[in-house]
């Protein structure tokens, strides 16, 4: 366990301030790399700034966002700056209208109680909305007592209406867990929490499964140090799986809160370490990398570039050991810093737009501010990522300009087949991306249909054409085509009837927007290693994006 290590280790950090993080390598943050934009459409913040706060849907924070039928939910919330009044309505945001909407108000019969710190999830099984716990803090009128929740809810939009489905067998009353569709289950997964509110605290490390209207708390071999303001997201495409990153537990290295930068998966049965920067073992971060901030944000699964993005947040020293093993750097309360986890190199990148200053996590980002606490989402229906609400203490009464904000590359990648391909030795010759083609990373498409004696070959073409193969070998086949002009043919060797095109590109934006068209070709040979005949594949054309 990680806190039995401390007991010898923590000392040290009194003579050793300058054991810290380094100054991040900031990349820019806009386009055609992913950049902030506000949804004008969707409204502005309304709510009153003293007193009483107005439940509305901008002037609110403190529970996570869940996206189902294209649409981000966001239920009740700790309404003002962060105040003790709570709200049990619900607002749906549909990114394709622009529109904010209250589907059900607050205080409505047969709702939740006023609540925040929830954990919240779209389970795409049912096609509901699940609402887990939270606290309850000072209720509708802000004077209640703050008490924490076990009770577990489903909405159904179908019917617009909630139902109190918790069972007989349940998770212990708790704030700050995480909620998350587990694909391989079909479940929902929950980790951790902060289950009581009086000093000291007390954190959890237990994992529990909804699943068939019952909890199910679940026994890993391997499971991460217990935790509270974490956040954890669904990776349901060739992952399949669920990944929880970030979290707080200020009993570790009591009286300092320790954030935690590390990065777990959550396999349908067993938790596994992705990535860590352990500043508490190794307080320069040698050979680890790790986000700006990993509280008070909403991590959220970008499906496109396959990268997890974590908007602001309270930056790493807000709260840090007393040493500040953490670096200066990473401050803020919350940070502008966004901060990126590439799923497929498993490593963070730092992101922000050009500012300066001896505090650049500090200063005001010209569109989104310093937004923290939000409710976010990836919303397929338009391919992109959305925050709502929170707070922002560079704006009047710490609520934001806008409460929509969006997220994305511009252009997105695409890879798009065009044409078609003929039959050839080994059938039909067809031609596939893997995946989509963003800078710095390596694009592939795969053929198949090779026949048991060929060799393939690779177009890479700037622009399309429709020549018959026969006018370029007498052995081209019926209805075979070459689609992509050869401005670059490579060689490939296929191996049980298919083969891999694949072509780098640069980590440079200015590629973005780049237009290639790819095709494949087989040669079948005769035992004697004659050509016996000239096939195509279809064409694939794509469309870079910059990371």
């Amino acid at each position: 366990m990680r806190s039995a290590h401390l007991i010898c280790v923590v000392p040290t950090f009194v003579g050793l301030a300058i054991a810290q993080l380094p100054a991040p390598t900031l990349i820019q943050r806009i386009a055609p790399r992913a950049a902030w934009s506000i949804v004008a459409s969707a409204g502005v913040s309304t709510g009153a700034t003293t007193g009483t706060p107005t439940v509305n849907a901008t002037f609110r924070c403190d529970n996570p966002g869940a996206v189902g039928q294209d649409k981000l939910w966001i239920f009740g919330g700790s309404l003002g700056n962060n105040t003790a009044f709570t709200a049990n309505d619900l607002w749906a945001f549909d990114p394709v209208a622009g529109t904010m909407t209250q589907v059900i108000a607050d205080g409505a019969a047969g709702s939740p109680s006023h609540r925040s710190r929830s954990a919240i999830a779209w389970n795409p099984t049912n096609s509901k909305l699940t609402v887990f716990g939270g606290d309850t803090r000072g209720g509708p009128t802000g004077t209640g007592t703050s008490t924490l929740l076990a009770d577990t809810w489903e909405y159904d939009p179908a019917t617009n209406t909630w139902a109190n489905v918790t069972p007989v067998t349940s998770p212990s009353p708790r704030r700050w867990a995480a909620m998350a569709h587990d694909p391989v289950t079909g479940g929902l997964v929950l980790f951790g929490g902060e289950t009581n509110t009086t000093v000291p605290l007390t954190y959890s490390n237990e994992t529990w499964l909804w699943s068939g209207g019952t909890w199910v708390q679940l026994s890993p071999a391997a499971v991460p140090p217990a935790r509270s303001l974490h956040s954890m997201v669904t990776r349901n495409d060739s992952f399949q799986d669920v990944v929880l990153t970030g979290g707080s537990n200020n009993t570790v290295a009591a009286p300092d809160q320790v954030r935690f930068l590390d990065v777990w998966r959550w396999t349908g049965s067993n938790w596994a370490l992705l990535s860590d920067c352990d500043v508490l073992s190794n307080p320069t971060g040698a050979g680890a990398t790790w986000p700006a901030a990993s509280i008070g944000n909403q991590a959220v699964y970008d499906p496109l570039r396959k990268r997890i993005v974590v908007q602001g947040g309270n930056g790493n020293t807000v709260a840090a050991n007393a040493a500040y093993v953490y670096g200066p750097n990473y401050g803020g309360a919350p940070t502008n810093y966004t901060s990126e986890f590439d799923c497929l190199t498993n490593g963070w990148s730092i992101h922000a737009n050009p500012i300066t200053g001896t505090t650049p996590f500090n200063n005001t980002d010209p569109v989104i501010g310093r937004v923290s606490r939000y409710f976010g989402g990836f919303i397929p229906a338009t391919g992109r990522i959305y925050k709502a609400c929170g707070q922002d203490p560079t704006k009047s009464g710490s609520r934001p300009t806008n409460n929509v904000y969006t997220y994305q590359a511009n252009p997105i990648a695409t890879a798009t087949s065009y044409g078609a391909g003929c039959t050839g030795s080994g059938g039909a010759l067809t031609l596939a991306a893997d995946g989509l083609p963003w800078t710095n990373r390596t694009f592939s498409a795969t053929a198949t249909g090779f026949g048991p004696l060929s060799l393939g070959l690779g177009v890479i073409g700037i622009n399309t054409t429709s020549l018959p193969l026969a006018a370029v070998l007498p052995q081209g086949g019926p209805g075979c085509n070459l689609l992509a002009t050869p401005d670059l043919i490579v060689t490939l060797l296929p191996v049980a009837g298919s083969a891999q095109l694949t072509l780098p590109i640069g980590n440079t934006p200015s590629l973005a927007g780049s237009v290639l068209h790819f095709q494949a070709a087989e040669l079948a040979l005769d035992p004697s290693f004659s050509i016996t005949g000239l096939f195509s594949s279809n064409g694939v054309t794509i469309n870079v994006g910059a990371l």
